[in-house]
Formats: C-alpha cells, sequence, structure tokens
C-alpha cells in the first residue's frame, strides 16, 4: 500500500512544532520503516525525483509527504 499525503503547513515552522516530524514519528512509532518515509521537498532536482517516483513504485517507498503545491507539480494531481 502507498500513500501521497499533501498539506498546507510549513515543514519547519519558527514555533518548534513540526507537522512533518510528528506525522513521520507516528508513522514510524505504528510501525512503518523510516526508510520508507520520504518528504517532497527533499528531492529538488529532475534526477532525484525520478529516482524518489522509481522507489515510490517498486514500493520501496510507502508514505509520500509533501505540500500540496509541491505533490501537484510533481505528479499532476488534480
Amino acid at each position: 500500500m502507498r500513500e501521497i499525503f499533501g498539506f498546507q503547513i510549513d515543514r519547519e515552522p519558527t514555533c518548534g512544532f513540526s507537522a512533518y516530524r510528528w506525522i513521520r514519528d507516528e508513522l514510524v512509532g505504528h510501525g512503518v520503516p523510516a526508510a520508507e518515509i520520504a518528504f517532497m521537498q527533499d528531492y529538488k532536482k529532475t534526477e532525484a525525483k525520478q529516482r524518489l517516483f522509481a522507489n515510490v513504485r517498486a514500493g520501496k517507498v510507502r508514505v509520500l509527504l509533501g505540500s500540496a503545491p509541491a505533490l501537484m507539480r510533481s505528479f499532476a494531481l488534480r
């Protein structure tokens, strides 16, 4: 199973709380290996994105987190 989550929040807010970190920690706490969780914003270059998408298709990345605009641009989601 693969999941894509897009949301509109700051990745590293100044208040000290990171929703991205919290979601990752919760997923890991529930048994999802950290290596199977990726953040879209960590893949800036085209080649890196292509490797990420290949890993998603291969099931190596099961959860992809990112801002809604970043995911929509990369996956042509609507």
